[in-house]
């Protein structure tokens, strides 16, 4: 019996080994034949001849090629330490949190994250590629707005703050990986906000306009 039990708990490790080195290899694959021929060049047949996967394999990894240019469920984790931030924490602190829970990453840092990022500026011009983007960044400012709506305790059809919220973050992200501008932590744009938005709460010296 110990020893069932044994390869039952190590079976799951495997399987996910495995997992792993399949999508490590199609991720390789891809990211070698866009340096080799070009983004447009490139088949997912190519890809999958390359990493020596089937067809169908590919897609249970990759929803299309285009995913092959951006981290692995991307800005999730950060999404993630947002909403499980400490109650207590207003907004921008938790914002704050998450970012210094992901090094400030939208992505997860891998040795390849450097090499994608740089295919990606090369890239983000096809429409298909710039599409994906703007898909991503969308899908991130909504669910945005969904951990803030519950943060608060709010109705976001109602309370126009989870949306307002979900839209800084969607202009922060289509300011990175659209715009080509990664340079920047979540650090550095929580701050920003912060400070800008202060001013509108700062009172208005007296005869000026507001």
């Amino acid at each position: 019996m110990q020893g069932q039990g044994t390869d039952t708990v190590a079976e799951p490790g495997l399987r996910d080994r495995k997992r792993a080195r399949t999508r490590q290899a199609i991720r390789t694959a891809g990211l070698d034949l866009f340096e080799e021929q070009g983004f447009e060049g490139t088949t997912v047949d190519q890809i999958c001849r390359r990493a020596d996967v089937a067809h169908r394999t590919f897609f249970r990894y990759y929803e299309c090629k285009e995913a092959l240019l951006f981290g692995m469920d991307f800005g999730a984790a950060f999404l993630d330490a947002f909403a499980a931030a400490p109650a207590e924490l207003e907004l921008w602190a938790a914002f704050r949190h998450a970012g210094g829970s992901v090094d400030g990453l939208l992505e997860e840092p891998a040795e390849h994250t450097v090499r994608r990022r740089a295919l990606r500026r090369g890239f983000i011009e096809i429409r298909s590629v710039r599409d994906f983007a703007l898909v991503l960044t969308d899908t991130l400012s909504q669910r945005v707005a969904v951990i803030v709506a519950e943060r608060l305790g709010v109705d976001p059809l109602v309370d126009l703050r989870p949306q307002a919220f979900g839209a800084l973050m969607a202009g922060m992200t289509r300011r990175q990986i659209v715009d080509g501008n990664e340079m920047r932590s979540l650090e550095e744009w929580v701050e920003a906000f912060r400070v800008l938005l202060a001013r509108f709460d700062a009172p208005a010296p007296a005869g000026a306009a507001r």
